[in-house]
């Protein structure tokens, strides 16, 4: 009886088995989307690193990659991703801002958490820009309606230390991550400085004309950058004291030299590009875009990268790692287009996964079920076998089994 038992509920358990198994294998789940090219960047972060993995935000969406593979990296349901920062000293940890919501996200890749931090409830709003100062382990978080939030990160936590309100959005912000505090941020009017690692900030005086792009290289010293609509590019050490750094830029005295974006090689601090256009008329105002420039001496000279004649550059994406391959989105294209030797991208459909969920089937999955199924029926065919064998059997008369003695 117990024997009987055995066979026959190990037979129900691996036809039980063979049909949970097949409906996992071929559970639906989604796909990795895969891109070759991004379509409508928002923000992007470079690797510090020619080997590294960068981070960008095209169409509110969270992607790391290189140019020619990009990877959607998931991020929680409703938010729509404004910015994203790297620090370099924990490659693994990525942070990033809601344009949806006053909120920045810090995600973990190593460890699988994810942190979300309010920054107020005061205020509707969105994140326009994030900066870290990885030597003091500050993350700078500019606004569209309230100003600038200055955020530390202990480790297991992120600490609210700072906010200051302004009268602007936020268009850019930039952080030295050196430890000389330089941290910078860009309204569509006034350029401020943090002072006290960013406990206050002020108005920066000097620079004879609105702001118009900005950057902070982290060399030795470290040294901002900032794009004006009149006077060219200017650059400083310390935010208080400017001087012009047009050499090679055709920047003629009482012409209006725009620069319209600026960004440097992380990994080479003396390679920095910019795009540039030249402004006529006053109350009406014309562009005329002239191109891209490059340095590799820090500023000190410029040359031209590659010549730009139909539409002004809005931004402008280092490759790190490879003086003079940069890409550019454009005023009329957020699609970013190779310059100077910058590969160029062509899509391809054998690259691109499906972004809808599809069927997976693990085959592997199928084939051990498979195998379990077999192992069933057998255990099947020896318990009928052992039911036959007992059932054809005769039994012995009694009388036949006893011993006659004389």
């Amino acid at each position: 009886m117990i024997r009987k038992f055995f066979f026959i509920s190990t037979t129900a358990l691996l036809i039980l088995a063979l049909f949970a198994g097949i409906v996992s294998a071929l559970e639906t789940q989604p796909a990795t989307v895969v891109k070759a090219n991004l379509e409508n960047v928002r923000f992007y972060a470079p690797a510090s690193q020619s080997a590294g993995m960068n981070y960008a935000v095209d169409g509110g969406e969270l992607f790391v990659g290189r140019p020619g593979e990009w990877r959607k990296v998931a991020t929680p349901e409703g938010v729509i991703v404004s910015a994203v920062a790297v620090d370099s000293t924990r490659p693994s940890v990525v942070y990033f801002g809601a344009a949806n919501e006053l909120a920045v996200y810090r995600m973990d890749a190593k460890s699988g958490s994810l942190l979300r931090v309010p920054l107020s409830n005061d205020y509707v709003g969105g994140v326009t820009g994030l900066a870290i100062d990885k030597a003091n382990r500050l993350l700078y978080a500019g606004t569209d309606t309230a100003g600038i939030f200055r955020l530390r990160d202990v480790g297991s936590s992120m600490i609210a230390g700072g906010h200051t309100e302004l009268a602007e959005p936020v268009v850019e912000i930039a952080a030295d991550s050196t430890g000389a505090g330089m941290v910078f941020a860009r309204t569509p009017s006034t350029l401020f400085r943090a002072d006290t690692q960013g406990m206050n900030w002020s108005a920066v005086e000097g620079l004879g004309s609105t702001p118009t792009a900005l950057t902070v290289v982290n060399g030795i010293p470290a040294t901002v950058y900032v794009g004006t609509a009149d006077r060219g590019l200017l650059t400083s050490q310390d935010g208080l004291t400017w001087t012009m750094a047009n050499d090679g830029l055709n920047f003629v005295p009482g012409s209006r030299l725009s620069v319209d974006a600026i960004t440097a090689d992380p990994a080479n601090a003396d390679v920095l590009y910019v795009a540039t256009s030249y402004l006529y008329g006053s109350t009406t105002v014309h562009q005329s875009p002239v191109g891209v420039s490059m340095t590799s001496n820090g500023g000190a000279t410029w040359s031209t990268l590659a010549g730009i004649t139909e539409v002004p550059v809005a931004e402008l994406l280092p490759v790190a790692g490879q003086p003079g391959a940069v890409y550019a989105l454009t005023l009329a294209s957020r699609q970013p287009q190779a310059l100077g030797s910058a590969p160029v991208i062509v899509e391809s459909s054998e690259a691109v996964a499906a972004a809808s969920p599809a069927v997976s089937i693990a085959w592997t999955s199928i084939a051990a079920w498979v195998i379990a199924a077999f192992a069933g029926l057998a255990l099947l065919f020896a318990l009928a076998s052992d039911l036959r064998r007992r059932t054809a059997t005769p039994a012995t008369p009694a009388l036949q089994r006893q011993t006659v003695s004389r």
